[in-house]
């Protein structure tokens, strides 16, 4: 009986906890949530400030769950109270986070990389460094330089080269934060994905349809509040009924949004819907409304009804 016993091997430990993901604006943040869920729960646009809220995945394994957090783009200065509100939100996930992932691309740390490994510093935060896009380096040698100069100023737990968007080094992340999560239950049920409503991702793929198909200053002065959303609306055919309204700052900016012949927000219209038909698994009608709500970055009445509205 005693050499049964000692032959058995031991259960692993469940691990479970708040894995924050932090980083300078496009740096492959929402990329990485997604991909590490196999579930599009975060908006990804080729510009910054894609994601203006902490975005909450849940990654459930046989013998762990990360609760991940995908954050907006950490800025240096930020220009009015819209940023403001990102950068806290940005801070607040760090301190509520067991672990962080500061996601850097390969290349020295600047201001915002330094201002966020203060952070870890002053919190005593467990951290691990995730170099994005290293498929884009023709020299792998250059990665080293940049390791080591990270290694100098800041004590990560680890320090892991991947590419988010090919998924190379994913698995190997995954499995380092597994390791460096506090043992403990599952915080959320093993099926869930977000905590997201789905008003709120239909908001968020609007807006990245604007953010796809419009240039300079028009993706950032949009913002999308879904009004109406109705499941199987006998009016539509027995379709998802969904109504957004999209916002945007001036006169002008709504003609650039429209379109010639209203053509610019029919394409977003239908990309969109495609992709939400795509996400929901369902047949959904989709109408834009576009309004004009001068400053409206500035105005925090505006932005506490647009997180009401979209939740």
């Amino acid at each position: 009986m005693a050499e049964a016993k000692k032959g058995r091997r031991r259960k692993a430990p469940f691990r479970a906890g708040v894995v924050a993901i932090l980083g300078r604006p496009n740096v492959g943040k929402s990329t990485l949530l997604n991909q590490l869920l196999q579930f599009k729960v975060s908006a990804v646009a080729p510009k910054p400030q894609t994601t203006r809220e902490n975005i909450k995945g849940i990654l459930t394994g046989p013998d762990y769950q990360i609760v991940l957090l995908d954050t907006p783009g950490y800025l240096g200065r930020p220009a009015h109270l819209l940023d403001q509100q990102m950068v806290r939100l940005a801070r607040d996930a760090l301190l509520e986070a067991d672990l962080v992932v500061l996601m850097v691309e390969p290349l020295p740390p600047g201001d915002i990389e330094e201002t966020i490994m203060k952070m870890l510093a002053e919190e005593r935060k467990a951290a691990i460094l995730a170099i994005n896009k290293v498929d884009m380096l023709r020299n792998k040698a250059q990665l080293l330089p940049v390791m080591d100069e990270y290694a100098r100023r800041h004590p990560f737990r680890e320090i892991v080269p991947i590419s988010a968007l090919k998924a190379d080094g994913v698995d190997l992340l995954l499995q380092l934060m597994v390791r460096h999560l506090p043992e403990g239950d599952p915080l959320y049920p093993s099926d869930e994905v977000t905590d997201r409503s789905e008003r709120a991702l239909a908001a968020d793929i609007v807006r990245e349809e604007v953010y796809h198909l419009y240039r300079q200053e028009v993706p950032y002065a949009v913002a999308v509040a879904i009004d109406e959303f109705r499941e199987q609306d006998p009016e539509h055919g027995g379709k998802d009924y969904i109504r957004a309204l999209v916002f945007v700052e001036r006169q002008g900016q709504k003609g650039i949004l429209i379109g010639k012949g209203g053509q610019a927000l029919k394409e977003v219209g239908t990309r969109a819907r495609q992709q939400l038909e795509l996400l929901l698994g369902r047949p959904i009608y989709l109408e834009l409304w576009v309004k004009v709500r001068p400053g409206w970055r500035k105005d925090p009445q505006f932005l506490r009804w647009l997180q009401e509205t979209n939740r």
